[in-house]
């Protein structure tokens, strides 16, 4: 049987909250529930700042009457694994370089993206 394989594209930070704390809740529950899947990030637009240290600790929202932060999200994901492939292009635009990029980040660029389709992974994406 071929190990079930997703990539979740996320192209917001900052100004969408709500779809990065979805994104991230989502993906965290999927590998709590079946650890075995291949599920990673490609951070691209404006979501490449979420491998940027330090900024995940800044974006939060309340939900269901309580404060969600990003931070402790991209924490326990990292936990299960997960990795955040941050497309190269839009690096500079947002001030990031290979220094202060989260721990579980690589740098690739949008053709890598394109791999992973071919390669048989589950795009993932939401419009909130």
């Amino acid at each position: 049987m071929e190990k079930k394989k997703y990539i979740f594209i996320l192209s917001h930070a900052t100004t969408n909250p709500m779809e990065v704390i979805g994104f991230l809740k989502i993906a965290s529950n999927m590998k709590a529930f079946d650890d075995s899947i291949e599920l990673d990030f490609f951070l691209i637009g404006e979501g490449v700042q979420l491998a940027k240290k330090g900024v995940a600790d800044t974006i939060s929202m309340e939900m269901e009457g309580k404060q969600v932060n990003v931070g402790e999200l991209v924490e326990l994901i990292s936990d299960f694994g997960v990795k955040f492939y941050v497309c190269h292009a839009f690096m500079p635009g947002f001030g990031l370089t290979e220094g202060n990029l989260v721990e579980n980040a690589e740098v690739k660029s949008s053709s890598f993206l394109g791999e992973l389709l071919l390669a048989g992974y589950v795009p993932f994406s939401l419009t909130m």
